[in-house]
This record gives structure tokens, C-alpha cells and sequence, in this order.
């Protein structure tokens, strides 16, 4: 997924702002801005500039800015070159671009046993 892509993101953090606590989304979500405590969704989009620091729980997650905690993705995780992460991850998918910096540790069950 490109992330320049502002189309399918009903919602969205924008820049210069900070949520806290449990964050639900149904739809994908863009964060641009600061987050933390726990979110969950369909899909996550970390942006460049982003901070993030959470527990996060969704089908798919794509990190471009800096994420601390944990991820756990039922499909896939993608660490775009820009993004700055320590957490541990879990899914059956990961993708890391060239650039990207992992610090932590990943589990990649089966696709059967993550859902």
C-alpha cells in the first residue's frame, strides 16, 4: 500500500495532534500525529513523523514513522525505510524495506494460528 494514498482512510490522527487510550477504528486508519495506549482496527498506517507507542491490533499494520510496544497483525506488517521501530511483532507476514531499523523481536506463526 502506498502511503501517499489519501483515499480509503476514514480516519485519520493528523499532525499535531496526540490521542491517548483504547483506540478502536473499523474502518483503516492513518496516524500522522502522536499516539498511545492500545489500538486496534482493520488497518494501520503509521505515517512519516509519526510517534507512536502502543499496543496495536489490526489485520494489517504499516509503520513509516517511529512505533514503540507491540504489534500483532493477523495478515501482515510492513516497516516502510523510514521507520524507526522497537517493539515485538507477531504475524504471519513481515516486510522490512531497506533503511527500515527493527530492534525487538517478531514471532511469525501460521496464518491459521494468528486469526
Amino acid at each position: 500500500m502506498a502511503l501517499s494514498e489519501e483515499s480509503g482512510f476514514e480516519s485519520r490522527i493528523g499532525k499535531g495532534t496526540k490521542a491517548s487510550g483504547k483506540l478502536n477504528f473499523r474502518g483503516p486508519v492513518k496516524i500522522e500525529g502522536e499516539a498511545e495506549g492500545e489500538i486496534t482496527g482493520d488497518e494501520v498506517v503509521i505515517a512519516t513523523g509519526a510517534v507512536v507507542s502502543a499496543r496495536i491490533s489490526a489485520g494489517k499494520v504499516t509503520i513509516a514513522g517511529a512505533f514503540s510496544g507491540e504489534v500483532t497483525a493477523r495478515e501482515r506488517v510492513e516497516l516502510m525505510a523510514t521507520a524507526r521501530v522497537q517493539c515485538t511483532i507477531s504475524t504471519p507476514s513481515l516486510v522490512l524495506n531497506e533503511g527500515a531499523q527493527f530492534d525487538g523481536d517478531c514471532k511469525m506463526p501460521a496464518k491459521k494460528l494468528a486469526a
